[in-house]
């Protein structure tokens, strides 16, 4: 009988970046069922320096990520490895395929969005942390560049836009922390589970989301699903040969450096985001 291919799943199993993990593994219990021979799917969690373990365990492939920090430090290792390495939630990188979109485009999006608003002035809120510390400063730079103040306005009826910028499931508790008096945009995306806790902060708040036009679950789902077809197809593919072949098995169109083609950000009002239709 032949032996199965094992693949690497890199999720984070806990801390502020579980949603993302168990996201993740959902779209390999999915694989499991729907494409049973495909390969033997072995869980990692996301630490410093899971890369070396799974550069070193000898795989077919590695799946997963989802510290954007560590983005092109894990592809880099992979690639000299010469591993399969697919990003469902991080922006493509050298060597790598990706199902997330470009993150360099989302702080002109973010002004933009206050603009569409319109916002007299844009200030930013974060948690701290050095991902959405750099985003703010970025937002910063980009909405001086477009003529809009940074701070709110002591102007009586002026549209002041606060973006929070932080994991959602924080993003309006630091809001109302400040008692924003217009419109509030705030990353969100509705495949993670932290996604149902944002309603019951948002009441009395003009909340949009700013938000991947995929959902997590839907680019695990498609990543994974892409390997399976693989490996169920051509179990001793490795390396480039493979990489290629899950290019070209993916159903999203990828394009030849590895990102998903049409990929990008929108703005959505927070309640129709992820809205199923239903009666009227």
């Amino acid at each position: 009988m032949t032996r199965r291919p094992e693949v690497a799943v890199v999720a984070p199993l806990t801390g502020p970046r579980a949603a993302w993990g168990a996201a993740l593994l959902g779209g390999i219990e999915r694989a499991r069922t729907e494409h049973p021979a495909a390969a033997d799917w072995r869980v990692h969690d996301e630490t410093a320096g899971v890369e070396d373990d799974v550069v070193a365990g000898g795989y077919a492939a590695v799946v997963g990520h989802s510290d954007p920090a560590r983005g092109k430090a894990v592809a880099a290792a992979y690639g000299a490895a010469g591993l399969t390495c697919l990003l469902p939630f991080l922006q493509p990188e050298a060597t790598a395929l990706s199902w997330a979109p470009d993150e360099d485009s989302l702080p002109r999006l973010i002004v933009e969005g206050a603009a569409a608003l319109g916002a007299v002035s844009l200030s930013t809120l974060h948690d701290g942390s050095a991902q959405w510390t750099e985003l703010a400063r970025r937002v910063g730079e980009e909405a001086a560049a477009a003529g809009l103040a940074t701070a709110p306005s002591a102007a009586a009826g002026a549209k002041d836009v606060l973006a929070v910028l932080a994991p959602q499931e924080l993003c309006l508790r630091l809001a109302r922390a400040v008692a924003p008096r217009g419109p509030v945009l705030i990353p969100a995306d509705c495949g993670l589970g932290t996604f149902g806790s944002l309603d019951s902060y948002a009441a009395g708040l003009e909340v949009w989301a700013v938000h991947a036009h995929s959902c997590a679950v839907r680019r695990a789902d498609s990543a994974v699903t892409a390997l399976a077809r693989t490996l169920t197809a051509s179990p001793d593919l490795r390396g480039p040969a493979l990489t290629e072949a899950v290019r070209a098995n993916s159903g999203v169109l990828l394009t030849p450096r590895g990102a998903p083609l049409g990929e990008g950000w929108r703005i959505s009002r927070l309640h129709e985001l992820c809205r199923r239709p239903g009666p009227r």
